[in-house]
């Protein structure tokens, strides 16, 4: 079902399956500076926000594609799926679309591969404790109306053996299908929106996804340190033991002290309790 040429895939074509949902319109770049960069434009741009709902920017090649932190987001050209999502939710759901992101990846690599898929908090989604999905979530205001923007890297067709290092392991829907030939990302794209759908409206109902996203953390019940600092520059670090997550996704972190720190974002490194070194 997956095996396909990657050459020119028909993703303009997926936009009549999700009418009047995420999806129904999508902007396919053969390359650009940043799918981020372009939807921030995009928002820029518009008078309305309900034109830009459901709105997907996907590249073939990202010049300056970046991750948290501004770290560079590596993908050879043609190979993997790299989108941009432009979403307007209820205020009541905007803090949720990290949660919303990577839960929706999470299912449709689970859905790929038949893999277990898990995430690390707050946004990488993980198979074997190898980084597969990566997102990014931000948001701005039209008109008095909240616009996110979901930023989604997917490994599809990379190949491990060029960004395999000591610091960062990497696998992709390929390696993990065991597949031969390249995998149609046009295929690999629709059955991520069907999932992001399925998430979107789920939680627009006013349901919770926060148990099925709470059960793949790989965070929980580890001695963590938490940097809420940049890639250029130090911020405040919170160790201890990452107890739970409460309703907004933040992590809930035992210091040493007894106190109960809830943490936003950052980067998180992780040990087990009562490791040494």
């Amino acid at each position: 079902m997956l095996d396909g040429a990657t050459g020119n895939p028909s993703f303009g074509a997926l936009e009549s399956q999700f009418r009047n949902r995420i999806g129904r319109r999508v902007v396919h770049l053969p390359r650009t500076s940043s799918t981020m960069d372009d939807a921030r434009e995009s928002v820029k741009r518009a008078e309305r926000s309900d034109e830009l709902h459901g709105t997907v920017i996907i590249a073939d090649e990202q010049t300056r594609g970046r991750g948290r932190f501004d770290r560079t987001w590596d993908s050879e050209p043609g190979e993997d799926i790299l989108i941009s999502v432009i979403v307007c939710p209820r205020p009541s759901i905007s803090g949720q679309l990290t949660i919303m992101a990577s839960l929706s990846s999470a299912l449709a690599v689970e859905s790929l591969t038949e893999s277990i898929v898990e995430i690390k908090w707050p946004n990488d989604v993980l198979v074997d404790g190898k980084k597969i999905c990566g997102i990014l979530a931000e948001g701005s205001m039209i008109a008095n109306m909240f616009v996110g923007i979901l930023g989604i890297g997917l490994n599809v067709n990379r190949r491990i053996d060029v960004v395999e290092s000591r610091d960062y392991r990497a696998t992709s829907i390929r390696e993990l299908s065991g597949s031969d030939a390249s995998i149609n990302r046009a295929e690999v794209l629709r059955v991520l929106l069907e999932k992001l759908n399925e998430v979107y409206d789920f939680v627009d109902k006013g349901e919770s996804i926060m148990p099925d996203w709470r059960d793949r953390l790989t965070t929980l019940g580890l001695e963590v340190s938490v940097s809420m600092g940049t890639k250029n520059g130090a911020g405040e670090v919170v160790s201890g033991i990452a107890e739970d997550v409460d309703e907004f996704g933040r992590l809930l972190i035992r210091e040493s002290s007894g106190m109960l720190k809830a943490v936003s974002s950052g980067e998180v490194t992780m040990r087990k309790s009562g490791d040494s070194g």
